[in-house]
């Protein structure tokens, strides 16, 4: 069941990421069809369609939506659909430790990022979303659709936080997995089973 869940959650997050992907490149052809449109609108046949191409004006708010969208996909997909198999690493060291000291280093690690995030969540949370400047703060060319207000600053940070929170939950059970094999594995040579 809970592998069932985790399947429709994984499909769930590369289906939003291709969504927002896709927003993406539709706003940037619509910025550069609307930045040419005038000065390709004479070679268009059809009068009525000419007309209307040499009246448009280059787009602002694109540059915008795309950034702020942007940040959105690194963060979110790096906080769901990236694994840490998929990262490129460079483990030539690693490959030469020890199976015990390679237990340690992981778990060295994991605690590291454990506790650099924890301690930086805070401030973190404090400077996106308790400060009254972020609050005010507006992107001035992006508008909520429905209200027409402007869009906080504050949300082109948010995946950010988002990104930490993940970050403490994937590594802190990192870390309850490796002391967990770390009773079950032989303290010299890394293997798993009862201590002779």
């Amino acid at each position: 069941m809970i592998t069932r869940i985790g399947s429709w959650l994984s499909r769930l997050a590369n289906f939003v990421l291709a969504t927002v992907l896709a927003v993406i490149f539709v706003t940037f052809l619509a910025q550069i069809f609307a930045r040419y449109a005038p000065k390709i609108a004479t070679a268009v046949p059809v009068s009525a369609i000419s007309q209307w191409m040499s009246t448009l004006e280059p787009i602002g708010w694109t540059v915008n939506l795309i950034s702020l969208l942007w940040v959105w996909l690194i963060f979110f997909g790096c906080a769901f659909v990236v694994e840490e198999r998929d990262h490129v690493v460079f483990d030539v060291f690693v490959q030469a430790m020890p199976p015990w000291l390679k237990l340690f280093c992981k778990l060295f690690v994991a605690l590291v990022i454990v506790c650099a995030m924890i301690w930086s969540l805070g401030p973190v949370w404090d400077a996106t979303f308790g400060s009254r400047l972020m609050e005010l703060k507006k992107i001035q060319t992006l508008r909520i659709p429905i209200t027409g207000d402007r869009i906080a600053m504050k949300w082109l940070f948010a995946p950010y936080v988002l990104l930490m929170v993940v970050l403490i939950v994937r590594y802190s059970y990192s870390v309850v997995e490796l002391l967990k094999s770390i009773g079950k594995r032989h303290p010299l040579t890394g293997k798993s089973g009862p201590e002779t």
